[in-house]
């Protein structure tokens, strides 16, 4: 009786722990996307591009260039509801000691998501295109962790100031919103 009443108390107490945690986990991210805290949500949109997508440069390295294009879409079909967008230029990731920052113009990261047309009233209009965006010159930082077996991985944060096209580009210095949090996991292929 005694081994019987410990083994239930254990079992009980192994289904409570189970429940218990269950309550305190974040979801589980994709296995291969792009994710960063903004406007204190967490937006996580995972990659469905692996073959280059229409234009042949979405997730794919260009070792002649140096460059990658990393991309993963909010909606996982095409940029209509949102994307990030991180642009590696001029680095050999093939041969970098990692983990590498990325410096200067070497990187620069963009997000849109529907919800930018709540924010500014002119780019409710079909015609306007309109973003957050930042460049490695003291406004976003990258960091390469990792690059193996046609995967790269890293993180990022910084300010991504908002980008108005109309057919002028503007620049809009006082609509900032900052990114924590960031991370990539990306499968590429190269050229």
């Amino acid at each position: 009786m005694m081994k019987r009443n410990i083994v239930i108390v254990l079992m009980v107490t192994g289904l409570f722990w189970s429940c218990q945690n269950d309550d305190d986990q974040s979801p589980q991210p994709p296995e291969f996307g792009i994710a960063g805290e903004t406007l204190n949500t967490m937006s996580t949109y995972e990659q469905t591009v692996f073959n280059g997508g229409s234009n042949g440069d979405i997730n794919v390295y260009n070792p002649m260039d140096k460059t990658l294009l990393l991309q993963s879409f909010k909606n996982g079909k095409d940029d209509s509801e949102g994307f990030w967008t991180i642009r590696i230029n001029g680095v050999d990731i093939e041969n970098q000691k990692l983990p590498y920052a990325l410096t200067g113009v070497e990187g620069t990261i963009t997000w849109v998501d529907e919800s930018v047309k709540n924010l500014q009233a002119q780019c409710a209009a079909p015609d306007v295109l309109c973003f957050y965006s930042g460049v490695g010159v003291d406004e976003v930082k990258i960091t390469i962790d990792s690059v193996d077996d046609s995967v790269i991985t890293g993180k990022f944060e910084g300010k991504l100031y908002h980008i108005t096209v109309n057919p002028s580009v503007i620049r809009d210095t006082d609509d900032m919103v900052e990114i924590v949090k960031g991370a990539f996991t990306i499968k590429f292929q190269t050229k």
